[in-house]
């Protein structure tokens, strides 16, 4: 199957917000299927590519094809998790991953290296998560993945926090998702990122799929002579940001 790197960041502000990590037409995901991934391909983020993750993401697909043969429920989900834990983290002590920490609205905020954390505790962790989800994160406490784009941050942040918020009152994880995902979306088209499928001169309106693909295709080229500089990821991913910011505002205002 072919791997085309995309432009994650890209994809959540103007496509779907539910676009993780690596995706395929066909995925058993929880949320909704990736119709618009082309059958054959597999869509990795690239700034999963920049972190050296790509063959642990694959391995982690590799399971969940073994394990899900049925529809997934938040039952069956939770027992892939610990059997994703078995199989692919690491033994031994944890490396300390906390890299920064903040005091936000009476809880702690901890801005963490992602791959560290899916290495040796969830390869499920991606973006963010608190403690009312991820039975490692200590009580009132949310984390941050700074492997997200700097200007990404904020929005899954306020992700998080609704859905804490949510679940602490007595939402389901699955209903307080969906009113998180909301905020997040909100958020975006606020600060003038985002713009979804449905809304008023959505950018990409009658664009072939073809064209469409281009849009959001990262260049692996170019990927992996970044990669060989050896600077951090989060430090990659922010000069990235800032070098084409300009242009990601044209295009969202037009």
């Amino acid at each position: 199957m072919k791997i085309r790197l995309v432009d994650g960041f890209k994809i959540r502000n103007t496509l779907d917000i539910n676009f993780i990590d690596l995706h395929f037409r066909g995925s058993m995901s929880r949320f909704v299927s990736k119709l618009y991934i082309p059958k054959g391909e597999m869509w990795l983020d690239h700034i999963f590519e920049l972190s050296g993750e790509r063959k642990f993401l694959l391995r982690a697909h590799y399971y969940s094809e073994k394990f899900f043969t049925k529809p997934i429920d938040s039952a069956l989900y939770a027992e892939y998790r610990d059997h994703l834990k078995k199989k692919l983290c690491l033994p031994g002590p944890v490396p300390s991953f906390v890299q920064r920490r903040k005091r936000i609205d009476g809880k702690s905020v901890l801005y963490v290296n992602g791959t560290i954390i899916r290495r040796h505790l969830d390869p499920e962790f991606v973006s963010g998560g608190h403690d009312l989800v991820y039975g490692y994160v200590p009580k009132n406490q949310i984390w941050i993945d700074t492997i997200t784009v700097p200007e990404e941050q904020p929005f899954v942040l306020l992700h998080e926090q609704v859905e804490q918020k949510l679940m602490a009152e007595g939402k389901k994880y699955d209903n307080a998702h969906r009113f998180a995902l909301a905020a997040e979306m909100e958020a975006r088209i606020a600060a003038g990122v985002g713009m979804y499928p449905g809304d008023e001169n959505y950018l990409w309106s009658g664009l072939p799929d073809s064209d469409l693909i281009k849009q959001y295709t990262k260049s692996s080229r170019r990927i992996h002579r970044t990669r060989t500089t050896g600077a951090p990821v989060a430090a990659l991913a922010e000069e990235r940001y800032h070098r084409r910011k300009q242009g990601v505002a044209r295009f969202t205002n037009n």
